[in-house]
């Protein structure tokens, strides 16, 4: 879980669920030692988070209560959310993340971009990798330079022939071609110029 909470009761949540979802709570409830609050599928849309929003605002027993924070959340990757994120946004980032999978809440973060620019989400993503050097191999591979290499070198040079694909990674990001975010099994890996 990304948030603690301090009342005494804690919700119960299945750590394995990846969908984007916010744990809401009934901040007049919270300030009174109680916890009401629910999961909620962020990927459902900014006016159906606000229809469950309300639902659980009609439980409480507190005098009009209207407000509400986001005490938890999960299938957000690495971006952090804040208590009082705009529904619009949040909606909108699960919505990516539903469509693009974690890479995409990850370049979110990393880009700092306004939600009016996350279309351009699909012409940065590059793919995810081991790591940058395998990144640089897949290039050559489809590029088939080793296949090159192979065709046009005499047989006892071949085994002296090699493309030093750490150093042209490595070169690509200190270019800013490229730039990487850490993921779970590897790197996403970006183009630079977008």
């Amino acid at each position: 879980m990304n948030h603690e909470h301090t009342p005494d009761a804690q919700p119960e949540y299945e750590s394995s669920h990846t969908t984007p979802s916010i744990y809401v709570a009934s901040l007049a409830d919270y300030n009174n030692g109680r916890l009401l609050g629910d999961w909620i599928d962020a990927t459902i849309g900014a006016d159906a988070i606000r229809e469950k929003i309300a639902a659980i605002l009609a439980k409480s027993t507190e005098f009009a209560p209207e407000e509400w924070a986001i005490h938890d959340y999960e299938g957000f990757g690495t971006k952090r959310l804040g208590e009082y994120e705009s529904i619009e946004y949040v909606a909108t980032l699960a919505e990516g993340i539903g469509k693009h999978g974690e890479a995409f809440a990850a370049w979110v973060d990393y880009s700092g971009l306004d939600v009016e620019e996350w279309h351009y989400f699909e012409d940065a993503y590059l793919g995810e990798y081991a790591s940058l050097t395998a990144y640089a191999e897949q290039i050559v591979e489809d590029l088939g330079w080793r296949s090159r290499i192979d065709e046009h070198l005499p047989e006892g040079l071949k085994s002296y022939v090699r493309i030093d694909t750490e150093q042209m990674a490595e070169d690509m990001r200190q270019g800013g071609e490229i730039y990487f975010v850490e993921s779970d099994t590897g790197i996403y890996v970006f183009n630079g110029h977008i």
